[in-house]
């Protein structure tokens, strides 16, 4: 009879430990996946910015493949972050166009230029799209939405590394 009774109270004691631990994760987890999403978007930002000392110290091929590795493939979170990754990609787009003006001088005419400009727009799009779906859409919708992020990434990196080859393809052809 005891040792029924230590069972059971065992039991009762492993349900409220478990009980008490799925509460805690699902209070932390929230604030825990935006500072993850945050220190993983600060990476990409740095990207940028490591591409910005290239372009300064005239290093175009170290510039171009920094910024290529800058763009934030991730759906956010939240609108703020969705804010700040099309933020981010702007200043992604103004980079390749510096990078090219730095090739070109003021004439800059690349195709995958006005390309990456219009993927850049859908993608801000599919991001407002996403966090609203997110806080009150079907679970078939947002996974459609992130088959279609994951989509527009694939067309982007291959468009980006597209404008890359144009813009070091116009610096071979330039100094011949």
């Amino acid at each position: 009879m005891v040792l029924l009774i230590g069972i059971v109270v065992v039991a009762a004691s492993v349900a409220v430990l478990v009980y008490l631990g799925a509460m805690l994760w699902g209070a932390a987890r929230v604030p825990m996946g935006a500072l993850f999403e945050r220190q993983q978007f600060e990476r990409h930002v740095a990207q940028a910015q490591r591409g910005d000392r290239y372009l300064q110290e005239g290093a175009l091929s170290g510039a171009l493949a920094a910024f290529e590795a800058a763009l934030y493939p991730y759906p956010p979170r939240s609108a703020t972050m969705a804010k700040s990754i099309a933020r981010h990609h702007t200043g992604l787009l103004s980079r390749f166009i510096a990078a090219a003006d730095q090739v070109q001088g003021e004439r800059v005419r690349l195709l995958s230029l006005a390309k990456a400009d219009r993927l850049f727009h859908e993608r801000a799009a599919l991001h407002q799209r996403y966090v609203a779906l997110r806080q009150g859409g079907s679970r078939q919708r947002v996974r459609a939405v992130e088959q279609e992020l994951r989509a527009n990434t694939r067309e982007l990196r291959a468009t980006l590394s597209a404008l890359t080859a144009e813009i070091a393809s116009t610096r071979a052809v330039r100094y011949q």
